[in-house]
């Protein structure tokens, strides 16, 4: 007979273990981008019979013309092209005839780090620019992490900026700007302390290695972090880069802002030229202020008072007709709670940059080759379209699908379990929301195509099987006007 003390521990273990199961059976799953739960099935996934070895299979492409990206397809067959250039497409059925030949054309496109330094958006601007016009490379932050990457304009800054964005967890009651982004003038600028490797712990470690930025401890001050003093005023300074994608000068320039003072002003400094200093607009709201030079420029120097903690948003290269694509990259983030932009400065930000198309592309941080539930996802993206819709208006919305990624299984890399189920969710919360969608993972290829990208000569993706890489980001750009091309030709569907 066993031992009394042997059989009360294991009873109690026993017990435990079956509610710790039915506690996780009933708890649903909560998405978030801090703390997301995912459905526990233990109980069920035994009763279940086991399944053989499969791959979920995605709907077939949608036959018909997305209604959600008609006003973009419209305006787009409508715009002047540059001499001797043919449009991309050349009518989007007969009934749009009679459209106004419109000036302007401009893709807000958000993305993670899967477009910064202009990838995917650069040889896309150049395309579109090609054909119909435009100078500028649109849309530019105050500070960026890749800077030193972008190759389609020169972007340089002081340190004494307060950087916020979606992945400040601290900072909910201050309104990002379109970029995702809002910056602040500052008398101090914050470093990492150097951490004792023998006295950092893992966990620590495996953090700094997985964020590779700064940006995960700019939530708050804490004890990582030491702040410095400085008594020279914040600035940035752009120069204009005769590139594909670029532009070989600055013509029409515009200064977005908002929580000036009365004695707010802004220095302005145009190539080597005298510093004019323009006083602010003191008001909460959006304000935007023409700095455009009486001609082309190649350098402009902004600079700001750094005791006068105004909300800066970005500055804005374009000019009074061609086509524009804004690149709206955040590291590590996955896409949701694009409420941190609040509801009337985004409405003021797309009446002010005239939009006729807002272009989400996530998912990178979200996948995961264990994720078999992506029901919260859904739910989370649904409420973020709707934000957007909110505040856009009839400003088209295109949803664009996770990429292939490969993760190494056992021995060898496959495309992660996960994505075809990520993608599902993705294009149900586009139908739900009657938003446009395009499956890039489809377009490149499908299942384990990124593994086609990697091997490709010259390389189209990265060792990491997730980034692509110059090459491959303008391939990804090609299959987005192939895909655009196709829609405005694809049969329309009878109501």
């Amino acid at each position: 007979m066993m031992n009394n003390d042997f059989l009360k521990p294991a009873l109690i273990l026993v017990l435990a273990a079956i509610l710790t199961g039915l506690v996780a059976w009933i708890i649903p799953a909560y998405h978030n981008d801090f703390f997301p739960i995912r459905k526990m099935r233990w109980f069920s996934a035994l009763l279940e019979p086991a399944k053989k070895d499969s791959v979920y299979t995605l709907p077939k492409p949608h036959p018909y013309q997305q209604p959600a990206l008609r006003p973009f397809l419209e305006k787009l067959s409508a715009m002047p092209t540059v001499a001797g250039k043919r449009g991309l497409i050349s009518s989007v059925h007969d009934s749009l005839s009679s459209v106004a030949s419109p000036k302007t054309l401009r893709i807000a496109y958000y993305s993670d780090s899967i477009i910064e330094g202009d990838l995917i958006t650069a040889p896309l601007r150049h395309a579109l620019q090609e054909t119909y016009g435009g100078h500028g490379v649109g849309m530019m932050p105050i500070t960026s992490i890749v800077s030193g990457f972008r190759q389609t304009i020169r972007h340089s800054f002081s340190k004494n900026w307060e950087s916020i964005s979606f992945m400040d967890i601290d900072s909910n009651h201050i309104s990002l700007g379109i970029t995702g982004y809002t910056f602040i003038p500052r008398p101090y600028y914050l470093e990492e302390k150097a951490i004792d490797p023998h006295a950092a712990d893992s966990l620590f470690l495996a953090d700094s290695l997985f964020f590779e930025t700064d940006e995960a401890c700019s939530a708050g001050e804490s004890d990582s972090l030491t702040r410095y003093y400085v008594d020279e005023d914040p600035w940035v300074e752009y120069r204009a880069v005769n590139i594909a994608g670029g532009a070989d000068s600055f013509r029409k320039i515009r200064l977005f802002y908002s929580h000036a003072s009365d004695s707010s002003y802004v220095r302005i400094i145009h190539d080597a030229q005298e510093p004019i200093v323009m006083n602010l607009t003191s008001s909460d709201s959006l304000q935007v202020l023409d700095i455009s030079p009486s001609s082309p420029t190649k350098r402009l120097r902004l600079e700001f008072c750094k005791d006068d903690p105004i909300h800066v948003y970005g500055v804005s290269f374009d000019d009074s007709e061609g086509v524009y694509v804004d690149n709206f990259p955040i590291r590590g983030y996955s896409g949701l709670y694009f409420q941190r932009i609040h509801s009337q400065l985004l409405r003021d930000f797309v009446q002010a940059l005239d939009y006729d198309l807002i272009v989400l592309q996530y998912g990178g941080n979200i996948t995961h080759p264990d994720n078999t539930d992506y029901r919260g996802y859904t739910s989370a993206l649904i409420r973020t379209i709707k934000h957007i819709q909110a505040a856009a208006g009839d400003v088209p919305i295109l949803i664009v699908s996770m990429h292939d990624r490969a993760v190494k299984m056992g021995s060898r890399f496959q495309s992660s379990p996960d994505i075809p189920l990520l993608i599902a969710a993705q294009r149900e919360a586009a139908e739900k929301t009657n938003v446009a969608f395009w499956n890039v993972y489809t377009a490149m290829g499908g299942e384990n195509s990124m593994l086609d990208f990697v091997n490709h000569n010259p390389p189209w993706a990265g060792k990491d099987y997730t980034h692509f890489t110059r090459r491959g980001a303008e391939r990804i750009a090609e299959l987005f006007l192939e895909f655009i091309q196709a829609e405005s030709q694809a049969p329309l569907k009878e109501e």
